[in-house]
């Protein structure tokens, strides 16, 4: 049994208010098999630590726990606007200037073809007779062969027409390395007055934004999101994007609502 999953059945046993039986105990291995564990754990000990279903039947429990797990993917799924408006806003962003900044498409073809010819990425200095720094130069070199693979073996940068297209490849710690290593070209947006953010502040507003996401991305259990929003609002205030305005559009829209073929059926375990 992985880990993980006896880590969780024996909270479930060791930390609730009454002797599971073995049938409930199977129960919950099944719901286990097919839930989020850092979720579930999350949720086992908010519940376990409250005291309104002492004494309760197992299926309270059972209820509680799977309510504070639905809980924790709504709250996930409200923090979805966010990532997509901050990911894309900065995702265009670097692709807007880094095209600006080196006057063209595909910039990072120089350094794309010195790693084809042997040779290391920093041995470019100029593109298009911009210069480009060492580190900044590494940097594009490390994201091309996470792109491309270690032998530059999966042919995708070479299809790469734009730098939106570049950027969409980039993970997020991608797109935050760009903007730190050409902080000069980015240092002038993130200004409010006469006060210019620090990189060091940038870095580690961005880093906070960048993990929560990939936490809810990987679905696991998320804390302190009022932080996490409180971040990515600021930097896109920088960009004069209000994370506000924007969000409550998305809220306010009317999706037709999904529907489903299959009825619910007592195999599902559903209330």
């Amino acid at each position: 049994m992985p880990a993980r999953r006896r880590f969780l059945l024996e909270f479930f046993q060791n930390h609730l208010p009454f002797t599971p039986t073995a049938g409930q105990v199977a129960r919950f291995e099944a719901d286990l098999a097919v839930v989020s564990p850092y979720i579930m754990q999350a949720s086992l000990k908010e519940v376990a630590v409250g005291r309104a279903l002492v004494n309760r039947p197992f299926n309270d429990w059972r209820q509680a726990i799977f309510g504070v797990y639905h809980r924790k993917i709504a709250e996930h799924a409200q923090l979805f606007p966010v990532f997509h408006t901050f990911e894309t806003a900065f995702r265009s962003l670097v692709a807007v200037e880094l095209e600006a900044l080196y006057g063209t498409p595909d910039w990072w073809t120089p350094i794309y073809t010195a790693l084809r010819n042997g040779a290391a990425a920093n041995t470019i200095a100029h593109i298009r007779g911009k210069p480009i720094s060492k580190d900044a130069a590494h940097r594009v070199g490390q994201i091309i062969l996470a792109i491309e693979g270690d032998k530059l073996q999966r042919g995708v940068i070479p299809t790469l027409r734009n730098g939106y297209e570049f950027a969409e490849r980039c993970d997020l710690s991608h797109i935050e390395g760009l903007i730190v290593e050409h902080w000069s070209v980015f240092a002038p947006k993130f200004v409010r007055g006469t006060l210019r953010l620090p990189q060091k502040d940038f870095k580690a507003k961005f880093k906070r934004v960048r993990e929560a996401r990939n936490d809810v991305y990987h679905h696991k259990s998320v804390a302190r999101m009022t932080s996490v929003v409180d971040a990515a609002e600021d930097l896109l205030d920088y960009l004069h994007l209000s994370l506000d305005f924007t969000v409550t559009q998305i809220q306010k829209a009317n999706p037709a609502p999904l529907s489903f073929l299959l009825p619910q059926a007592p195999r599902h375990g559903c209330w």
